[in-house]
């Protein structure tokens, strides 16, 4: 546990450049959307309590403060998956390896062309266009500002070790183009992610689009998830979607998660507990979505 203390603090301070706050600001997002969506499956799996319980606790993403909430999720969201997909184009076509910075610049880019007037839509119900602006403004300024101050810190002499970031994913593709097979389970959770982020860009996004730009967090309600799973005419096609999205955003965040344990807790047994009770997490939480997914029938809720 000191030595992920020590490891966090001493990355704060090494000199990594670009390349290291680009794989900072990715792992950090990735870790807020798997808190996120633990608690989304939570909330989702009370509605099998009833309607009051349901609409009390959807004070959690209605306000003020849960709003500027929701930007930084937009803000993961987008990041997160721009940048996973640059490094899935670079895992799987190698060449494109040598274009990383132009690639970055590209992801940023595009990054910022989605970010700021989603930010700006979504704060200004509260506070305006002029704060909604400036606030998303703040928030892709936010990672300049501590790598600033990390720059001006002193250089870090520990030794210690530090995550390679997406390195082993692509020695392994190297290793494939080189005529070598790939194997074992590493490989497969390795491609799980790849693939599963590739499908995230879609379920996500859309996700994310209908929820805060078509429907409107304001307005969604108890009623709002009856008519997606018990209209006979998209009852089908929600809860395949919900079920698809699911299955891997939350694998994928876990998983995500077990890397993260695995670069900075280096004792066996504080690394074997961890995994264990992040599998617990996985299992319990998959089971509450899948079940409230598979079973939520409103005739037989209490009423309100």
């Amino acid at each position: 546990m000191l030595n992920a203390l020590r490891v966090g603090y001493s990355v704060f301070r090494y000199r990594g450049g670009l390349g290291q706050w680009a794989w900072g600001v990715n792992r950090v997002a990735g870790l807020g959307l798997l808190l996120f969506l633990a608690l989304h499956i939570f909330d989702i799996f009370l509605i099998g309590f009833g309607p009051q319980l349901f609409e009390d606790l959807l004070f959690l993403y209605k306000g003020p403060i849960p709003r500027v909430l929701a930007v930084f999720l937009a803000f993961g969201l987008l990041y997160h998956g721009l940048n996973g997909l640059r490094l899935t184009l670079m895992d799987f076509v190698p060449r494109t390896a040598r274009y990383h910075l132009p690639l970055f610049y590209l992801q940023f880019v595009l990054f910022l062309a989605l970010f700021l007037p989603a930010g700006t839509v979504m704060l200004k119900e509260y506070w305006g266009v002029a704060v909604g602006i400036a606030g998303s403004l703040a928030m892709v300024a936010l990672p300049f500002v501590i790598a600033i101050a990390a720059q001006m810190a002193p250089p870090s002499g520990d030794d210690v070790q530090v995550s390679g970031g997406n390195s082993a994913a692509a020695a392994r593709q190297t290793a494939s183009a080189r005529g070598r097979a790939h194997s074992g389970s590493e490989y497969y959770l390795w491609l799980f992610m790849r693939v599963s982020g590739l499908l995230l860009i879609f379920l996500a996004f859309f996700h994310f689009y209908i929820m805060h730009f078509i429907i409107g967090v304001e307005k969604i309600t108890f009623q709002t998830i009856v008519e997606r799973w018990t209209d006979p005419a998209q009852a089908a096609f929600w809860r395949t979607y919900d079920l698809l999205l699911l299955i891997f955003a939350f694998t994928h965040g876990v998983n995500g998660a077990r890397m993260v344990i695995a670069d900075y807790f280096h004792s066996p047994g504080w690394r074997a507990f961890l995994k264990i009770g992040l599998f617990l997490f996985w299992f319990v939480l998959m089971g509450m979505g899948m079940f409230i997914i598979f079973t939520f029938n409103p005739g037989t809720l209490p009423a309100k």
